[in-house]
């Protein structure tokens, strides 16, 4: 047994990284998705080249933030272990 006693604690996320496994209309995706409180979201998709599939570019874009394909992958994550 400690002679600490915790009397409050505070924690701040600051950043997170998140390895995102997921399907869309029959396919499946591997991305990261990254969060910190200067930048905000930003998302890398793992495939050949990097690069942002089409229909996930048009979402991201076009999209209302609270719509966003990076919020709703990280919404729907959130709680979620391997």
């Amino acid at each position: 047994m400690s002679d600490i006693t915790i009397k409050k604690v505070s924690k701040e996320v600051v950043a997170w990284n998140k390895d995102i496994e997921f399907e869309y209309q029959g396919k499946t995706y591997l991305v990261t998705l990254n969060w910190d409180n200067y930048d905000g979201y930003e998302i890398t998709f793992k495939n050949k080249t990097n690069e942002i599939p089409n229909w996930a570019a048009k979402w991201i874009e076009e999209g209302e933030y609270a719509q966003s394909l990076l919020v709703i992958l990280d919404e729907m994550t959130e709680g979620v272990s391997e």
